[in-house]
């Protein structure tokens, strides 16, 4: 066994082998690595039962297809990479929500509790982190799940099944950009507040933050290519999401909801001041952790390529 399992690592090819032989080099490659066997007569299925996961042909037996997890029924190899192609997009789609979803609920919350410790008037009222969870974070989060696929998302190697979500390294991205966006509103907020009354203060703070969450998604769709790049791959959710978010924003300042909301009317060269510098900040601050992580943590990389 120790000698075919270091035979294993070059072969790629064997034939003629039969039910036992298939049994023993699954059995030797689950040591180190994840499996799938393929397989449609009696004689596969110990092999089928025994791999992290059994794909049955659907013109095969029926003790077969019962032994496998997975059964194939077009009988086309090709399906089974297809499969594959989309079980990681939703895996990354998954990742993006979550990234997305904590990393702004942790600047909200950052906000909150840094204006209480140094003093400051609260900079939102309730009904505003209201709309804020429940229809700017909506209209964005829903379009992340329906991302489509990276160019080199089948060039990584499998991971775990018990590997966590999100990286340290998202991990890291996720807290600096809560961090980023607590101080951005506050140092907005408090800049107002010395020249206009809380409610007009209130009112910036409250769009710088929502504009930081519409650039926020943006950097969600990809974990490292550049938001450039990103951006030449349409999305028609995505656009529809933040039409939906831009449109429901403007009617809470200038539109019906002012008043639902407590928002101020406020003058249009601080708003546009205000909305590019909450818009380009998380971006750029993004950019520069997703470059360290392409430059010195091979991150984003392939890990192998076809052969």
């Amino acid at each position: 066994d120790d000698e075919l399992a270091k035979a294993i690592k070059d072969i790629r090819v064997f034939a003629r082998v039969i039910p036992e032989h298939k049994y023993r080099i699954l059995a030797l490659l689950k040591r180190h690595n994840i499996t799938a066997m393929t397989g449609d007569g009696v004689n596969d299925v110990p092999a089928l039962t025994n791999a992290h996961v059994g794909i049955a042909m659907g013109s095969g037996s029926h003790i077969a297809k019962d032994a496998g997890d997975i059964v194939l029924l077009d009988d086309n190899f090709k399906s089974i990479i297809d499969a594959m192609r989309e079980g990681r997009i939703v895996v990354a789609n998954i990742r993006r929500m979550l990234y997305y979803l904590l990393a702004t609920s942790a600047g909200e919350a950052l906000v909150m509790l840094s204006a209480l410790v140094v003093g400051m008037p609260v900079p939102l009222l309730p009904v505003q982190i209201l709309w804020v969870n429940l229809v700017t974070d909506t209209a964005l989060v829903i379009p992340l799940g329906l991302e489509k696929g990276e160019k080199n998302v089948m060039n990584h190697t499998p991971k775990h099944p018990n590997a966590p979500m999100l990286s340290r390294f998202m991990i890291s991205r996720m807290i600096i950009v809560a961090i980023v966006m607590a101080a951005v509103t506050l140092g907005i907020y408090a800049a107002f507040l010395h020249t206009m009354d809380e409610a007009y203060a209130r009112t910036i703070a409250f769009c710088a933050l929502v504009v930081m969450q519409w650039s926020n998604a943006l950097n969600a769709r990809s974990d490292y290519e550049s938001i450039v790049s990103r951006l030449r791959v349409w999305s028609t959710p995505f656009a529809i999401g933040l039409t939906a978010a831009v449109s429901l924003q403007m009617l809470a300042i200038f539109g019906p909801l002012q008043q639902w909301l407590h928002l101020s009317t406020v003058g249009i060269g601080d708003l546009v001041l205000v909305s590019f510098i909450a818009f380009i900040t998380p971006i750029i601050v993004v950019e520069i952790h997703k470059f360290i992580g392409r430059a010195f943590f091979n991150k984003g990389q392939p890990e192998f390529r076809k052969k």
